[in-house]
């Protein structure tokens, strides 16, 4: 814009000079408006990430065009994304980018969960999994910036203190069976998991995964004993459905329900894992098919 400046203020010099000295007239073929003959200047790019790629470093909520390097999959890797969406509505009007607990968030989470299933062939929490949503830089989000990318990550553990894994191989398609949940030897005390390591179905454990309910978008993060009901009441469907009885005869079980944590709930992930527990009781060998023969009540 500064050159449009100098021209206007050149053309005012010529104009006050005209009675003294004069102004030529321009050449042929010149209309004598420089202003016009200069070339509009691109439109600013704002960087968007790709989809389907995996990533040599450790997940991070923001994602830095000068940090994007993104590698294949079939390398070693951290975190791979599955989709990249766009931001719209009143999240896209903030004036910086959201935190992941921003219940704004909730309708891109709600996407990216269900792309990320699709993506893997099944339910992504059968899996020591977690997903998160990458963000632009604020500077990024100053410029324009609205995308957010799907990010699933391999984790140590769901239920305990995790770390990020490398692996190599997309989960595209199928979850490898080292990489599903199954047999775990918890325990606590007061109804409360103090800790539960994953084990060995064919040695001697005191909880099984079952499977995962997704709770209404208006349920609020579990606090009192009736908002665990809600929860428990779910799993125990998926329960039935794993064992092969009916909900009314998981009554005779306990059943561990787990939303990953209260920062991922505020960020609009309603997913529940859900757990067979056995409390003191322990068995060798999955519950799953068996109706239940085998499983000490």
């Amino acid at each position: 814009m500064a050159w449009r400046r100098r021209i206007a203020a050149g053309a005012a010099v010529c104009a006050l000079a005209a009675p003294v000295a004069g102004c030529t007239s321009p050449a042929a073929g010149v209309d004598g408006d420089l202003a016009d003959d200069w070339a509009r200047l691109p439109a600013a790019q704002v960087f968007i990430p790709g989809a389907e790629v995996c990533h040599d470093k450790a997940y991070e909520q923001t994602g830095r065009a000068t940090a994007y390097r993104p590698v294949d999959c079939e390398t070693e890797h951290y975190g791979e994304t599955v989709y990249v969406g766009t931001l719209t509505g009143a999240v896209a009007e903030r004036a910086t980018p959201p935190e992941a607990d921003d219940a704004l968030l909730a309708g891109a989470f709600a996407e990216c969960d269900e792309r990320s299933t699709a993506f893997v062939g099944r339910q992504w929490r059968d899996g020591r999994l977690t997903l998160d949503l990458t963000l632009p830089s604020a500077a990024a989000w100053q410029g324009g910036a609205r995308w957010y990318r799907c990010e699933l990550n391999e984790l140590t553990t769901v239920t305990d203190k995790a770390d990020w894994v490398r692996r190599s191989g997309s989960l595209r398609g199928s979850l490898p069976p080292g990489l599903l949940l199954t047999c775990f030897a918890e325990s606590g005390k007061n109804g409360s998991v103090d800790t539960m390591p994953e084990s060995d179905c064919a040695k001697s454990h005191n909880a099984e995964y079952v499977g995962t309910f997704t709770a209404a978008a208006a349920r609020k993060y579990p606090v009192s004993e009736a908002d665990w009901d809600y929860f428990h009441d779910n799993c125990r469907k998926a329960m039935a459905t794993f064992i092969g009885v009916s909900v009314s005869a998981t009554s005779k079980y306990g059943v561990i329900s787990w939303p990953y944590s209260k920062a991922t709930w505020a960020g609009g992930d309603r997913g529940v894992r859900c757990y067979l527990w056995l409390e003191t009781k322990k068995m060798t060998g999955s519950a799953k098919g068996t109706a239940g023969k085998g499983i000490p009540s």
